[in-house]
């Protein structure tokens, strides 16, 4: 099941490429998104800079060294492993999927030429908060979820506000590191990092579940209310595009956020449950 839902995620991950960079509409509808945060960068930036300074390779290789000791701290090697793989295989894979595997054909789109999908600041951040939910104790997993989600959409749209990059890149890269995180706790049962006996989920670890589900499927439908205006006014795109540009950023917003929150729900659910299966 992780395993499939990890597979499932990359699949989306390309997806979003398909529609938002591979055809002459999605690539106009990102780029009216992209241009709703114009005005924000002024009003914003003095939240959104000190936010994406933060990533950087010393973020990245202080993170490993603080993941992997949390897991070795609870004496859990295997786990250990696991989440520097998550953290290295996602950020690799989106320079590969960015820089080598991924185009982007030239429709007269022309702001910032070249493939941007997926975000490397976005997964920076996106795979350590995912590493750090399958390090934690299981008391505290439910509580990273919602800290990684926040955090997840606070890079991801400040890269928007800073016009480092376009909205489907950040839903990209988010998706990227959830099909990592997913298919690291498939690993899980090679041998589990948990006690023998079986756990039940506790109280917490429902609610938060239930709770970022459906806060998950509330995002999502006021993002494609938003974003809808732009697909509705794609005969008059050019005429209704700056009317549209602040409720597209803001649909874009909220993809973000509920992409965010759907990949740490779904790996919360995954780690817990493998984490029980020995």
């Amino acid at each position: 099941m992780s395993l499939t839902g990890g597979v499932f995620a990359l699949l989306l991950a390309l997806y979003v490429w398909q529609v938002f960079v591979n055809t002459e509409r999605g690539q106009v509808i990102d780029d009216i998104a992209f241009k709703g945060s114009y005005g924000l960068k002024g009003e914003l930036w003095w939240l959104a800079g000190p936010i994406l300074d933060v990533v950087s390779t010393v973020y990245i290789g202080g993170a490993i060294i603080v993941v992997g000791a949390i897991a070795l701290l609870r004496k859990r090697w295997w786990l250990a492993i696991q989440a520097v793989t998550l953290i290295v295989g996602a950020n690799v894979t989106t320079q590969v999927l960015k820089k080598i595997v991924l185009d982007r054909p030239d429709f007269g789109v022309v702001w910032a030429p070249g493939n941007s999908l997926p975000s490397g600041h976005t997964t920076a951040a996106a795979s350590v908060s995912l590493a750090l939910l399958l390090v934690v104790p299981r008391v505290w997993r439910p509580w990273a979820a919602v800290a990684g989600a926040i955090y997840t959409t606070a890079t991801g749209v400040s890269t928007l506000v800073g016009q480092w990059h376009r909205p489907s890149d950040v839903v990209a890269a988010v998706l990227v590191c959830g099909a990592w995180a997913l298919g690291i706790c498939a690993l899980s049962r090679l041998p589990d990092d948990e006690p023998v006996e079986r756990r039940p989920m506790n109280t917490a670890t429902i609610i938060v579940s239930v709770t970022m589900v459906l806060a998950t499927l509330v995002c999502a439908a006021a993002a494609y209310h938003y974003l809808g205006g732009a697909f509705t006014h794609w005969e008059n795109l050019e005429l209704a595009a700056a009317t549209l540009e602040r409720e597209a950023f803001l649909g874009a917003s909220f993809a973000v956020l509920s992409t965010s929150i759907a990949v740490c729900a779904a790996s919360l659910i995954m780690r817990q449950a493998v984490a029980r299966m020995r």
